[in-house]
């Protein structure tokens, strides 16, 4: 299409048929509508070009590639060179400054974070994640230790809590590469005192087969100094669950690593990613051929085909495998699992490891009880946490703990009233921490009663005008019952009928008037992270990968990019959208 002018008038004429002024439709071609590309006649934009500024260009590429978590270096890309240039051959933009319109924006949201956490009247909860880069990832090995030195570690803290409108905020504060000897302890300090959150951490999740000891004792220590350790520390650190169920499959699999490298052959699985869901599902395809005589066919007979005594162990190790696989399942892929969710799974998967160590196979037997040690030293530091978190939801309460104690037998773990003593103990300090933040003292602004009563009459006899008020005295102690804490009145409400979509944080946010230091203390408890990965990447047996192309950038880029990708919530890009909007109609 093209523009011509016919008897004095503006037209759109086709390439394709010259001698007509209206869209047809031809073998492989269709004109556009005639007013496309034209403006009617006297309209009031006609004539109006839009101007291009270079820094709102760059301030809009920077909200694109920090939303999406993007390499600026993106841009130097042939074809997206040739994007730019269609749309506006005069823009010429540089990664150099996009980089430097990136950390400028981090900046700015920054300071948004900040301000957010710094009112946050509440705890928040840190998850502690290490991932490493493997430059030769591209070429099939994966953690090689003949690779060892071409591995670079980076540590992502993320700060976890439940915002003022009872939405679950996960929010990245810090990504760094660290060597062996960088100060990655000071620099998590340094960063929980920037952003204002040092005395507010209730627990710290790490992985289980990491040593973070040494960072977690100097976080301990400083809430100890500001009196903000809760129990003396019992809640603070929590294993990655999704750690824990790799370690124990990895087990598993290392009693037959032999055998799953013939069936690797057999069942043509070739190369994959770490993640132990892969294996146990060709190990149970191989299962279910060989139950069909599948190998014993001539195909097969110049590869090394288990026994039957060894295809035994691994249907040994697909039975327990398979164990951990359900409640993985249900773990690790709902959208948001609480932890009452948890605590269910967590104590049906025990209950059947229990089942299998007095199994009549002694292969099977043996590994039950591997795997049961394993998960016993993960549910002994979960414990206490799982619990008091279960009873803040209004579906399980202390019933489902009683439920749970006969079902599954857990006669070995905390009773019923360590755990409630623990909960009536964090409630004392929220209903304290309430009364003087809301209600503050001083010494010069306090009235007493001798204050606002002056008598002008001293009466010596305590009897004068009321000739039985001891008798009455010792009949109010004898028939007075204390209020109810807001926990009695909590648990004696009727149980919620159990339903798979319950929003527990929607529940809370609407009792919150009724039990406003009890709905405080949920907030915090529900805001702990049970596992530092979910969906797919909770399958990996070995430690995650960043995005190749952020972690080629410097290190303050990546942190940039990382955390402002996580900030950018759907509110915050809804307002960001409705800025951009503005700047384009101005």
């Amino acid at each position: 299409m093209k523009r011509g002018m016919t008897n004095g008038k503006r037209k759109t004429l086709c390439d394709f048929f010259p001698g007509s002024d209206e869209p047809r439709k031809g073998k492989g071609h269709e004109c556009g509508p005639r007013n496309a590309n034209l403006r009617e006649e006297g309209s009031s934009n006609v004539g109006k070009e839009h101007v291009f500024k270079e820094e709102t260009a760059y301030r809009a590429m920077a909200r694109f590639f920090c939303q999406s978590g993007i390499s600026p270096k993106s841009i130097e890309n042939v074809y997206f060179k040739n994007l730019i240039a269609y749309l506006n051959p005069q823009t010429r933009f540089s990664s150099a400054i996009l980089s430097r319109y990136c950390l400028k924006l981090y900046e700015e949201e920054k300071a948004r974070v900040k301000e957010n956490l710094r009112s946050l009247n509440g705890r928040v909860s840190l998850s502690v994640e290490r991932l490493t880069y493997n430059k030769f990832h591209d070429f099939g090995y994966w953690r090689s230790s003949d690779f060892e030195e071409n591995c670079f570690d980076f540590i992502c803290l993320r700060v976890h809590f439940i915002d003022k409108d009872w939405k679950l905020r996960s929010w990245v504060i810090n990504v760094r590469s660290f060597g062996a000897y960088d100060d990655y302890i000071g620099e998590t300090i340094k960063c929980l005192s920037d952003f204002g959150i040092g005395d507010k951490v209730s627990a710290v999740t790490v992985h289980s087969y990491l040593d973070f000891d040494e960072i977690i004792e100097v976080i301990k220590s400083k809430l100890l100094e500001k009196k903000r350790l809760q129990l003396d520390g019992q809640l603070f650190r929590v294993s990655c669950c999704a750690d824990i169920f790799s370690s124990m499959v990895k087990k598993a699999f290392g009693m037959i690593e032999d055998l799953i490298s013939d069936i690797r052959l057999i069942v043509f699985w070739g190369k994959s990613l770490p993640v132990w869901n892969v294996t146990f599902h060709k190990l149970k395809e191989a299962l279910e051929l060989e139950a069909k005589g599948e190998y014993l066919k001539d195909d097969y007979k110049d590869y090394d085909i288990p026994s039957p005594q060894e295809w035994e162990k691994v249907r040994g190790v697909c039975k327990l495998v398979g164990h951990v696989y359900t409640a993985a399942e249900v773990l690790f892929m709902s959208k948001r699992p609480t932890a009452g969710l948890y605590f269910h799974n967590l104590n049906k998967l025990r209950f059947n490891l229990m089942k299998e160590f007095v199994s009549s196979d002694e292969f099977v037997r043996n590994l039950a009880n591997i795997m049961l040690k394993k998960f016993d030293e993960y549910w002994k530091n979960i414990y206490l946490v799982l619990a008091l978190a279960t009873i803040m939801d209004p579906r399980y309460k202390v019933k489902y703990l009683d439920f749970c104690f006969l079902k599954y037998e857990n006669n070995d773990h905390l009773p019923l009233t360590s755990i409630l003593e623990a909960i009536r103990s964090l409630l004392y300090d929220y209903v304290v921490h309430r009364s003087t933040m809301e209600y503050p003292m001083s010494d010069d602004d306090s009235d007493t009663g001798e204050d606002l009563l002056e008598p002008t009459e001293i009466v010596n006899d305590p009897s004068f005008g009321f000739d039985c008020s001891e008798e009455f005295s010792k009949f109010i102690e004898t028939t007075s019952q204390p209020p109810k804490s807001e926990i009695d009145c909590y648990l004696e409400e009727p149980i919620v009928p159990w339903t798979k979509n319950f929003d527990e944080l929607s529940w809370w946010k609407a009792a919150s008037p009724k039990y406003p230091a009890l709905s405080n203390l949920a907030r915090d408890l529900l805001s702990i992270q049970l596992s530092l990965v979910t969906g797919y990447d909770a399958y990996f047996t070995d430690v995650r990968e960043p995005d190749s192309h952020v972690t080629s950038l410097e290190s303050d880029l990546v942190n940039a990019l990382m955390s402002t990708k996580s900030w950018f919530d759907k509110q915050r890009r809804n307002a960001m959208e409705a800025e951009g909007s503005a700047v384009q109609n101005n």
